[in-house]
C-alpha cells in the first residue's frame, strides 16, 4: 500500500511511501526522519533519508517530529475519479492522531496523507535568537553605543588594515580604512540609518528562516564536510538500499493548482489545441476540473467498511463519494491497463506511473467517468438549492425589516 508523507511541513512536499501490511509509524515512517543509521540494523546502510535532504520544517524545530497524524480532510475529486489533497488537509480541525504500534494499513487509506508534528527547539530558537540579537547590538550607532565601534565591518577592517600596509604597501588605505573605525566618523543621520538598514536586514533575516525559505541540512560544521564530499554517484547502490528500506517512492502528490494546470495542458494537446477543445464542449471542464468532497467522503470513508463498502452503489444511494476497496481495484485496472498499452515502452511506462502517483488518473474507464459525472449533479444540484435558500433568507430578511419599520 502507498501512502503519503508530509515533508517540512509543506503542501508541496507530499512524498509517497511504500508501505507493508504490518508497518507502523515506529516501525517505518519515523525512520525517514531518524538520522541514526543503527535503527535499521542493517550493516549495508550507510545513512538514513534525513542526512541528505531537509524534512524538518525550519531551523527553529527539532530535527524529528514529536507525533504523527492523519489528514481527514474528504480531499479534492479529480476529472479521473482520484483524491488530492485540499490545501486544508493539515488543519488542525482535519487531522487525528496515529497509534505509533498499530499497524498503518488498519488506520489508513491508500493514498492518505501523515503529517508529522513538530515542536520548537527551545535550544535552537535561543541560540538563533541571540546571535541576532549580539549582532544587531554590535551595529548600534556609535552616538548611543556602550560600546561604540565594535560592529562586525570595524572588526574586518582592523583585521585587513595591518595586512594591506604591511604585505601590499598600500599606507594609504590603510590609513583611510583606520580613519574610518573611529568612533563617531560618521555622522548621526547616517549612524541611523545604516542601524536602520541592519534591523532590516535582520528582520529580512528572521522571516526567511520562518518561512523556511532559508533551512539548511545542519549546523554541524562535521557533517557538513561529510555531506560535502558525499558522492551520491559512487554511493549509489547504498542509496537504493536506503530509499527501499524506507519505503521511498520519489514521487510527490500535486496542489489542485498544479493539477489544474498539468490537465489543462494535457487536454488542450490531446485535442489539438483549444478550439477543438471548445468545440468538444471540455474546455469548461479542462479549466476546472474535479470537484470538493464534502464531510463523510474520501478520506473521511468509515475505514472498517473499506471491504464491506461500494463506492459505486454509495453514489447513487446516497449521492456520496465513499472509499473502499472495489474503488481502489477499479484505479489499478485502469492504471494496469494504460501500462499494458504502451507496448512495453519503459519510458512510457515509468510515465504513467509517475503522473497516476502525482496527479490521479487522465483516461479513466467509463465506471470512474460515471462515477464523477454524478457527484458532480449532485454538487451541482447542491448549489441550486443553496442558492434558493439563501434567497429566501434574504426575502425573509428584508420582509422582516420592512415590518420593523
Amino acid at each position: 500500500m502507498e501512502v503519503y508523507v508530509r515533508l517540512c511541513d509543506d503542501g508541496d512536499r507530499d512524498y509517497a511511501f511504500q508501505i507493508s501490511k504490518d508497518d507502523t509509524i515506529s516501525t517505518k515512517i519515523k525512520h525517514i526522519f531518524n538520522s541514526n543509521v543503527s535503527q535499521f540494523k542493517d550493516p549495508n546502510i550507510k545513512f538514513t533519508l534525513s542526512d541528505i535532504i531537509v524534512t524538518r520544517p525550519t531551523i527553529f524545530h527539532n530535527y524529528e517530529p514529536t507525533s504523527y497524524c492523519k489528514s481527514t480532510h474528504p480531499g479534492y475529486l479529480t476529472e479521473g475519479g482520484c483524491l488530492l489533497f485540499h490545501y486544508d488537509a493539515a488543519d488542525k480541525q482535519y487531522l487525528e492522531p496515529l497509534d505509533e504500534d498499530k499497524p498503518l494499513f488498519e488506520q489508513l487509506w491508500p493514498g492518505q496523507l501523515i503529517v508529522p508534528q513538530w515542536d520548537y527547539n527551545t535550544t535552537s530558537v535561543g541560540i538563533i535568537g541571540a546571535t541576532l540579537l549580539l549582532w544587531l547590538y554590535t551595529d548600534l550607532p556609535d552616538c548611543i553605543s556602550p560600546t561604540p565601534g565594535i560592529c562586525l565591518t570595524n572588526q574586518l577592517s582592523r583585521l585587513l588594515i595591518p595586512i594591506i600596509e604591511d604585505y601590499f604597501g598600500n599606507h594609504q588605505m590603510g590609513s583611510k580604512l583606520r580613519e574610518e573605525i573611529q568612533v563617531n566618523y560618521s555622522s548621526v543621520p547616517a549612524q541611523w540609518t545604516f542601524f536602520f538598514l541592519h534591523v532590516l536586514k535582520i528582520a529580512i533575516i528572521v522571516l526567511f528562516t520562518r518561512l523556511g525559505v532559508i533551512n539548511p541540512l545542519t549546523f554541524n560544521p562535521i557533517k557538513l564536510f561529510k555531506l560535502r564530499n558525499f558522492d551520491l554517484a559512487n554511493r549509489s547502490n547504498d542509496m537504493k538500499i536506503t530509499l527501499k528500506r524506507l519505503g521511498w517512492i520519489g514521487s510527490n502528490r500535486a496542489s489542485y493548482d498544479q493539477y489544474q494546470q498539468n490537465f489543462h495542458s494535457y487536454m488542450v494537446k490531446k485535442y489539438g489545441g483549444t478550439v477543438p477543445l471548445y468545440k468538444a464542449g471540455l474546455l469548461k471542464i479542462a479549466a476546472k476540473p474535479g470537484i470538493s468532497l464534502n464531510k463523510g467522503e474520501g478520506f473521511q470513508s468509515p475505514l472498517n467498511e473499506r471491504f464491506t463498502g461500494s463506492t459505486f452503489k454509495e453514489i447513487t444511494k446516497s449521492g456520496k463519494f465513499i472509499l473502499s476497496e472495489e474503488y481502489f481495484i477499479e484505479l489499478e485496472n485502469v492504471l494496469k491497463a494504460e501500462v499494458e498499452n504502451a507496448n512495453g515502452d519503459i519510458g512510457l511506462m515509468n510515465e504513467l506511473v509517475q503522473r497516476f502517483r502525482r496527479f490521479g488518473l487522465y483516461e479513466p474507464s467509463d465506471k470512474l467517468k460515471e462515477l464523477v459525472r454524478k457527484r458532480k449533479e449532485i454538487s451541482i444540484e447542491q448549489s441550486r438549492i443553496d442558492d434558493d435558500l439563501a434567497k429566501v433568507k434574504a426575502t425573509e430578511d428584508t420582509a422582516s425589516k420592512k415590518k420593523n419599520e
